[in-house]
């Protein structure tokens, strides 16, 4: 049963990183039918294109523009596009990420820096560029960060990425204590392996571990809500 028809989010303007697909889009669409506008950043625009189309078709507002998380200069257009779209920023959703799995002597450098700039280095950046706006706004806000679970217990052939979502999680208490007095409210989620593209594409790479996980009570993402 939705909590939804009691959870309202009227009128404010939630951003969502990663939004072109899985949990990203997801939280994009519950966000709007709790009665948010809506801006959403990905390398994928036409992906970003089709969800605000099909936002704005049901009623909503929905702001798409380009995003690299990876990439500071990125991070300030995107924001300052969203600012000068809507006017404000009340809510973000920290949830675009990369993962590759293999083992942990496999990784190059090349690799271990997009998996921890994607997942790390952009919740960093993309909170302290939200964080200053709300501070200016002066009345507070909510930053959400898509952690996982691996950054809680560790996960074998996932190194880099556990590392990130692990930095994720004391990122997330760091934040929320300096930014509390500004009313800033700084918190993690942390999903176990629920079904996406970027999760279709793991299970291609790892099928042994994957065949395990399908014993188990798979998330999916029509049982995801934001709440």
């Amino acid at each position: 049963m939705s909590s939804l028809p009691s959870f309202s989010l009227q009128d404010k303007v939630v951003v969502v990183t990663g939004a072109g697909r899985g949990i990203g889009r997801t939280i994009a669409w519950d966000a709007h039918k709790s009665g948010a506008r809506i801006a959403v950043g990905s390398r994928t625009t036409a992906e970003l294109e089709s969800l605000a189309d099909e936002i704005e078709q049901a009623g909503g507002q929905c702001f798409a523009h380009v995003l690299d998380v990876t990439d500071i200069a990125s991070i300030h257009t995107f924001m300052a596009a969203v600012v000068k779209q809507y006017g404000r920023l009340d809510v973000l959703i920290n949830n675009a990420g990369y993962n590759k799995q293999q083992k942990i002597l496999d990784y190059d450098e090349q690799q271990y820096d997009l998996i921890v700039d994607s997942n790390l280095k952009s919740v960093f950046f993309c909170s302290q560029v939200v964080a200053r706006q709300m501070m200016a706004q002066g009345d507070g806000g909510s930053i959400v960060n898509i952690s996982s679970q691996a950054g809680v217990v560790g996960a074998p052939d996932r190194g880099p990425y556990s590392g990130a979502k692990g930095g994720v999680n004391n990122l997330t208490r760091t934040m929320a204590a300096e930014w509390a007095e500004h009313g800033i409210r700084v918190n993690a989620v942390a999903p176990t392996v629920t079904r996406t593209p970027m999760a279709e594409q793991a299970m291609k790479e790892n099928p042994a571990f994957f065949d395990a996980v399908r014993t188990k009570n798979l998330l999916r993402l029509e049982n995801v809500k934001f709440t």
